[in-house]
């Protein structure tokens, strides 16, 4: 009896702690399940995927990028409730936005209505970040 008990207690606790709380803007994109199996064999996928969502990222001011770009022509997207990113920029989630992180290339992106760009970071530049600050 004491051998069940202990058997159904470490089973217990093996479960609990691969039921962490993750990010809800991974979990929305790639699915809990998915995460799990990257927490349980692949732990650095899924810190290089919370890197990402956290710093591939910058919202910028319309006259700053204005300066930079000059008269380039760029994509224009349309992001739902803005305000609240605005103020809360975990609120922001590049992966629901159809937003192709490309290799080698910084990118703006307009975004509609508002007057804000996106800056995103390139891959490399993102994975030489993840690594060095591991």
């Amino acid at each position: 009896m004491k051998k069940i008990f202990l058997l159904l207690f470490i089973n217990v606790i093996a479960i609990t702690s691969y039921s962490q709380e993750f990010d809800i803007r991974l979990e929305k994109h790639f699915g809990k399940d998915k995460l799990i199996y990257w927490q349980k064999n692949y732990p650095d996928s899924l810190g290089y995927y919370q890197f990402v969502i956290d710093n591939a990222v910058l919202i910028m001011d319309e006259t700053v990028v204005k300066q930079r770009i000059g008269t380039e022509q760029v994509r224009e997207i349309e992001i739902p409730d803005f305000d609240e990113i605005i103020n809360n920029h975990k609120l922001l989630d590049i992966f629901s936005l159809g937003i192709e992180i490309k290799p080698d290339t910084y990118q703006y992106i307009k975004v509609k209505n508002e007057p804000y760009y996106l800056y995103v970071k390139p891959g490399r530049y993102l994975w030489n970040k993840y690594q060095a600050g591991k």
